[in-house]
């Protein structure tokens, strides 16, 4: 495998996906050979604009009549446990975009039949693999900034009201295709602050706005945990606001621009002029990389996004919804 570009496949031909084919084709080291859309003009449509040479209507029959090495899932977040069992009977590694899941008992039960299995999985958290995420891991292993406070992040913007993205059948507000801002973009800051702390929160407290279909359009998290540092957060697609994120310490703060496309960062040490850190283009590539690394070394997970990992953030998503009375079919 080490000496032949990856065949990858994808199940979903939404926005996203033709993102991932032209950073995957940039890496050098693979290309989308297939990609399946239950809608045929959405998966012609796919074909026109990326090139794939195969396209289909049927997720199965494009697992059993293409050869690939892996398959990158990109359908709403409701159909990604389904989509990732149906892969893992097929025997094939699976890249789950975020949301992992719908909630945390289903991505439970697929971590347990990609270990049963011993297949590979990981959830495509991009921002984590990126360069910037990487520096401020580093940053805060080197105790750059001290003991570790609070984590301050959101995640606002207000999109238009004659997007399609804010059109009442739209994904964004059906509860049936797990919509609403805390999976699609509250993840980002959940997520980050899972990474930074390293642990649970002991303490969760939160409010959202809900739409007129009952899922969130505002929403805001306050976790503390044993050290009693906390995380403040806030996620809207209905206001515009900040995307950027403080990390503050003991002798110092990590200011994070555009928290999760960030290609920079300002070190700001106490009694010492501030650093901008350059980091590089924030890119699918580095999580596709990683993808590549553990199938060439045969590992089943990531250690820099491991499955446990994932199922904890599943389960704060879960918990605040359950502050919110928020749930969705198939819950």
């Amino acid at each position: 495998m080490s000496h032949r570009k990856f065949r990858w496949g994808i199940i979903g031909c939404g926005l996203i996906a033709p993102r991932f084919t032209q950073d995957l084709f940039d890496t050098g080291e693979g290309t989308v050979v297939a990609a399946a859309s239950r809608s045929s003009q959405r998966a012609q449509h796919f074909q026109k604009i990326t090139g794939v040479p195969n396209v289909y209507t049927s997720y199965q029959t494009m697992l059993e009549q293409e050869k690939l090495d892996a398959v990158y899932i990109a359908t709403t977040h409701n159909f990604h446990a389904e989509n990732a069992r149906l892969c893992l009977e097929h025997n094939l590694p699976v890249l789950i975009e975020k949301a992992f899941t719908q909630n945390a008992r289903q991505a439970e039960e697929i971590i347990t039949l990609a270990r049963q299995k011993n297949l590979f999985m990981m959830e495509a958290m991009w921002t984590r693999f990126c360069p910037a995420a990487l520096r401020v891991q580093q940053l805060l292993a080197e105790q750059a900034i001290g003991d570790l406070q609070q984590f301050h992040a959101d995640f606002c913007v207000r999109m238009s009201p004659f997007s399609k993205k804010m059109m009442p059948w739209n994904r964004m507000y059906s509860p049936r295709l797990a919509g609403g801002a805390l999976l699609d973009i509250g993840i980002y800051p959940i997520a980050y602050s899972r990474m930074i702390f390293g642990q649970q929160p002991t303490t969760i407290t939160s409010s959202a706005q809900k739409s007129w279909s009952g899922i969130d359009t505002t929403s805001r998290y306050h976790f503390t945990y044993p050290s009693g540092a906390e995380s403040i957060m806030k996620s809207s697609f209905t206001t515009a606001g900040s995307r950027d994120a403080r990390i503050i310490g003991s002798t110092g703060r990590i200011l994070i621009p555009s928290l999760h496309s960030a290609d920079q960062l300002i070190l700001k040490q106490h009694h010492q002029p501030d650093q901008h850190i350059a980091c590089g283009t924030p890119s699918f590539q580095y999580q596709i990389k990683e993808v590549h690394h553990c199938l060439q070394n045969n590992l089943t997970e990531s250690t820099r996004m491991p499955l446990d990992e994932t199922l904890q953030t599943m389960q704060l998503l879960d918990t605040l919804r359950q502050q919110w009375n928020l749930t969705y079919p198939g819950d």
